[in-house]
């Protein structure tokens, strides 16, 4: 039941995140990268264990790739202009950080 909600609150993160990335540019990054780190590392202190971070940050990863690839009408949700650029890095660092800080 456990890993079922950290893929759930990955998912949602994740599809949080690449809507609210291109709404209002400075702002709307911020949010979904404050969003992301909060979540993923609210489910380890929620549950823990760094593994229930590390399977909600490799869900929020699938959401972001399938965002980042073209879809049956070629149309692609983060792109890679600017924003598209900043988004994926910062979001991989706030991940990162989730991950490495202590789960207790």
């Amino acid at each position: 039941m456990k890993f079922l909600v950290a893929l759930a609150v990955g998912v949602a993160t994740g599809v949080a995140a690449v809507f609210l990335h291109h709404f209002a540019p400075p702002f709307g990054i911020a949010i979904a990268i404050t969003g992301t780190f909060a979540a993923i590392w609210s489910v380890g202190r929620f549950f823990g264990k760094r593994i229930f971070k590390l399977i909600a940050a490799i869900s929020w990863l699938a959401i972001f790739w399938r965002g980042a690839s073209l879809g049956v009408g070629n149309e692609i949700f983060i792109q890679g202009d600017r924003i598209g650029n900043i988004f994926l890095l910062t979001s991989v660092i706030a991940l990162f950080v989730a991950i490495a800080l202590p789960a207790n």
